[in-house]
């Protein structure tokens, strides 16, 4: 089985790098992403500069275009190494 790369987003900010990063690693422009997430490229915009303001819904279709899975769980504050997603992009 494939390992996958997990990230632990703990504010808008940092769910905005992964954004931008995964659409740059996808070579999506701002409209083509908005295109294929069925959002405007505003949103898209206001996602990646981590806008508290963004819908939900819209961040959501957005990581789905991206290929990611949104996964709520408990957190493992207890785990040597756990680091913020704006660290892993490093």
């Amino acid at each position: 089985m494939e390992a996958r790369a997990a990230l632990a987003v703990r504010s808008a900010g940092s769910l905005a790098s992964v954004i931008a990063a995964r659409r740059a690693l996808s070579g999506f422009t701002q409209q083509a992403l908005a295109d294929a997430a069925g959002v405007s490229r505003k949103l898209v915009c206001d996602a990646e500069a981590g806008k508290l303001t963004v819908q939900l819904d819209g961040l959501i279709k957005i990581c789905v275009a991206l290929g990611c899975d949104v996964v709520v769980r408990e957190a493992d504050r207890t785990r040597l190494g756990y680091q913020d997603a704006l660290a892993s992009l490093e």
